[in-house]
C-alpha cells in the first residue's frame, strides 16, 4: 500500500501543474481589470441672442456685432470646473431681436449642438429709449410716449410669445440640445438718477415676459431652462461703488452692458443650469 500511494502521487502533483498552467494560459485565474473612465460629455454649444449675449462692453470687439471674448460664451468655454464646454459659434449680435435672432442667428444651430445659450428681448421693448426719453425730464412728453410704448408691448404679450416660437424652433433643430434662457439685471440703485426706478420696473416687467415665453417653451416638450439674473447684480447696480454694468450714460458702448464681472455672472449662471 505504500509503494502504491507513493507511485500516484507524481500524478496528481503533474495534472496540478498542468491546471496551474492552464489557467495562467487562458487567464481563467487573471483579476478582472476595471474597465478605464468614461470621458465626461462634451456639450457643443452655440450662443444667440443680443449685446448681453455678444459681449459688448466687456472687452474689445471682434467684429460689427460688438462681440468680445470677454463674453460669457466664451468663458463657458474655458472653464475648467465644470461640464466640458467647446463654443462651436457666438452668432449673438448687438441691438439684436428676437425676430433678428430667428432669421439670422437660429440658422447656426443644428443637429449637433447639444448646448443653447441665449439671452434676447431689451431689443424689443426698448428699454435704451425709455431710459434716453426719461432721463432729461421723467414728466416730459417723449418720456410718457416711450412709456406707453413699452407698456403696450408689455400688454400685448408679444414678448413672450414670440420667444416661445423661437425656443420651439431652437429645440426643431437641435433635438438633444439643452437650452438655457437668461434674462436682465435691475439695472439701477432706484434714487441713482430720476429715471431709474422706471427702467428697473420695465426691467423686471420684460424679465417676466421672458420667464412666461420659457416656461411655455417648456410646457410644449422643449428642454429648457430659465435662468435669471434679475437680482443677481444687486449692490453692483448702477449707482453702487462696484457697477458690474457700464455706468457712464455718456458712453454707449458700455453703458448698461455687463463689464468682464458681470459677463462672468452671467456665466455662472450659466453653469448652474446646466
Amino acid at each position: 500500500m505504500t509503494l502504491l500511494s507513493h507511485s500516484r502521487r507524481p500524478a496528481v502533483s503533474a495534472v496540478t501543474a498542468v491546471l496551474a498552467a492552464a489557467a495562467l494560459l487562458f487567464g481563467a485565474a487573471a483579476p478582472a481589470m476595471a474597465a478605464p473612465p468614461s470621458p465626461p460629455p462634451v456639450e457643443k454649444l452655440v450662443a444667440l441672442g443680443d449685446s448681453y449675449a455678444a459681449g459688448q462692453g466687456a472687452g474689445v470687439p471682434l467684429d460689427g456685432c460688438l462681440r468680445s471674448t470677454a463674453a460669457y460664451p466664451y468663458l463657458l468655454d474655458a472653464q475648467e470646473d465644470g461640464p466640458k464646454i467647446n463654443l462651436l459659434r457666438l452668432a449673438a449680435c448687438s441691438g439684436a431681436t428676437i425676430e433678428d435672432v430667428m432669421d439670422t442667428q437660429l440658422p447656426q444651430v443644428n443637429k449637433g449642438t447639444t448646448l443653447v445659450t441665449i439671452t434676447v428681448g431689451a431689443n424689443d421693448l426698448g428699454i435704451d429709449a425709455v431710459y434716453a426719453a426719461c432721463t432729461p425730464d421723467p414728466f416730459s412728453d417723449p418720456c410718457t410716449a416711450a412709456l406707453i410704448e413699452a407698456s403696450q408691448i408689455l400688454g400685448s404679450g408679444a414678448i413672450a410669445t414670440d420667444l416661445t416660437d423661437l425656443l420651439l424652433a431652437i429645440a426643431e433643430r437641435a433635438p438633444r440640445a439643452r437650452i438655457v434662457v437668461t434674462d436682465y439685471p435691475i439695472p439701477f440703485v432706484p434714487e441713482s438718477n430720476p429715471s431709474a426706478q422706471t427702467v428697473n420696473l420695465a426691467t423686471l416687467a420684460l424679465d417676466e415676459q421672458i420667464a412666461a415665453g420659457a416656461t411655455a417653451a417648456a410646457g410644449l416638450g422643449a428642454n429648457v431652462t430659465y435662468s435669471s439674473l434679475a437680482y443677481a447684480f444687486a449692490g453692483h447696480q448702477v449707482g453702487n461703488a462696484e457697477p458690474w454694468l457700464g455706468a457712464n450714460p455718456g458712453d454707449p458702448f458700455t453703458f448698461l452692458h455687463p463689464t468682464a464681472q458681470g459677463q462672468a455672472v452671467y456665466a455662472a449662471a450659466v453653469l448652474g443650469a446646466l
